[in-house]
């Protein structure tokens, strides 16, 4: 961890693909935030690779209701996905938000790494707010994607 990036870690009782299904569910994600900004999705389909937007209904306690666009920046089938958020129909702030997927106990579990990188924010305006989650935010979100894949059929 440095001071523009985060990361938390833990192991899930699933496969890797199941965990990389989950995250690529754009309709899911409202599940997993512990931190109660994300509201929904909109776009209704999932993430195929990078180039991909997926836009969200969000909501924040300074900035009330609005919608981000996530851009998709990295894409690798049952490893590695991220994304960079962006102000609708605009430029993203430099944030970008990830997860890496390592097999373990022979493949039956997954470590799940989180990382939420604000290194690329130019935008001075946005740095007052910075970091928007801490580690244990981080970590809080890994709880609710292990509860959600560990109760999926396998």
């Amino acid at each position: 961890m440095t001071d523009t990036r985060l990361e938390a870690s833990r192991v899930v009782d699933a496969r890797p693909d199941q965990v990389f299904a989950l995250l690529t569910t754009p309709d899911r994600h409202s599940e997993l935030d512990a931190s109660g900004t994300v509201r929904g999705s909109r776009t209704h389909r999932p993430v195929t690779g990078v180039g991909d937007v997926f836009e969200m209904d969000m909501h924040g306690r300074d900035m009330g209701d609005y919608v981000v666009d996530n851009h998709v920046v990295t894409f690798e089938p049952d490893a590695e996905i991220a994304w960079a958020p962006a102000t609708h129909g605009g430029d993203r702030g430099g944030q970008v938000w990830g997860y890496r997927l390592e097999a373990c106990n022979g493949g039956g579990s997954t470590r799940v790494t989180h990382t939420y990188d604000w290194s690329g924010v130019t935008l001075e305006r946005l740095l007052p707010y910075l970091p928007v989650v801490d580690a244990d935010g981080l970590a809080a979100t890994l709880d609710r994607v292990a509860a959600a894949v560990e109760q999926q059929p396998a």
